[in-house]
């Protein structure tokens, strides 16, 4: 089954080219506009990965919609961001990853190699997000064991101290050594 991803882009060439190289990898929904992907956002499932053109018209950014994806994402498994701009500048990238993009692409002659990057460390996030379960689910297995044999340990023990010393009560046993013996006496000699 492929992993769902959403293009939120408003040039159709970039359209076109992104169904073309990532179409038979992933099932891609296009938006067009802010408005589109913020109501898709409000009301439908969340995709995986999220590929957001930084320009989408000429008073419209790409940091509204990830204002609006944090207003209504699930904290636990949020979509990867890849933010997907014609500015090389700096700031503007770090606009971005303050609000949350995984990633930041600029378009240009190595743009594909760089996309195949960052959907290639999702991948591998991912990965290492499921290991680190499966880690801890074995680490508590075996904690639940080690608890279950020293409980019983301390059982045996229990038992073993009753069958040695059938006559004496365990409650009248001091255990702040104020003067009273304890209730048996291991002894090397036999009776």
């Amino acid at each position: 089954m492929k992993s769902s991803l959403w293009l939120v882009e408003d040039d159709p060439v970039w359209v076109e080219l992104v169904q073309a190289r990532l179409g038979n990898k992933y099932e891609i929904r296009h938006f067009a506009s802010v408005e589109e992907a913020t109501q898709a956002i409000q009301q439908e499932k969340l995709p995986k990965i999220i590929l957001l053109d930084y320009h989408l018209g000429p008073q419209q950014t790409g940091l509204a919609i990830l204002k609006a994806l944090r207003k209504s994402e699930n904290p636990d498994k949020p979509p990867y961001v890849i933010m997907l701009s014609a500015q090389e500048d700096v700031q503007t990238a770090a606009d971005t990853f303050t609000y949350g993009a995984y990633d930041y692409v600029v378009k240009g002659e190595r743009v594909w190699d760089r996309l195949k990057i960052a959907l290639r460390n999702i991948e591998q996030t991912e990965r290492l997000a499921k290991e680190v379960i499966e880690l801890r689910v074995r680490l508590r297995r075996t904690q639940l064991l080690v608890g279950g044999i020293i409980a019983l340990a301390a059982l045996i023990w229990l038992v073993v101290y009753i069958q040695l010393c059938p006559d004496q009560r365990l409650w009248k046993w001091d255990p702040l050594g104020l003067g009273q013996k304890p209730p048996c006496s291991f002894s090397s000699s036999a009776p």
